[in-house]
């Protein structure tokens, strides 16, 4: 009995852990790919004039995760689409990482 529960443990601490990591990984790709025109915090640039704040509470209740990978994947308006240049893994964890940014205050 310990030790099917102490593979179940483990079990569960190996599918959790790429979770956590792609976290990091979202926000490090999100600063090295996308900040330079939607900002650190989620605040659009003059570069990026027409789109929406990440950052705005009316865009993190709009938007799902997954709409967020479909527009990073295939691109929208002047956003270039970035499925030849990250992966699917890594365009999921940057989409993860847009809903984790506080509303601005």
């Amino acid at each position: 009995m310990k030790k099917l529960v102490l593979i179940a443990a483990v079990a569960a601490l190996v599918m959790a852990a790429p979770l956590a990591f792609a976290g990091d990984d979202g926000k490090a790709l999100y600063e090295g790919k996308c900040a330079m025109c939607h900002g650190k915090d989620g605040m659009a640039k003059t570069m990026a004039k027409g789109s929406r704040n990440f950052n705005d509470p009316a865009f993190q209740k709009e938007m799902t995760a997954d709409s967020i990978l479909k527009t990073v994947t295939d691109g929208k308006n002047k956003m270039p689409s970035y499925k030849d240049k990250l992966t699917a893994e890594e365009i999921k964890a940057v989409a993860g990482y847009v809903k984790t940014l506080a509303p601005a205050k």
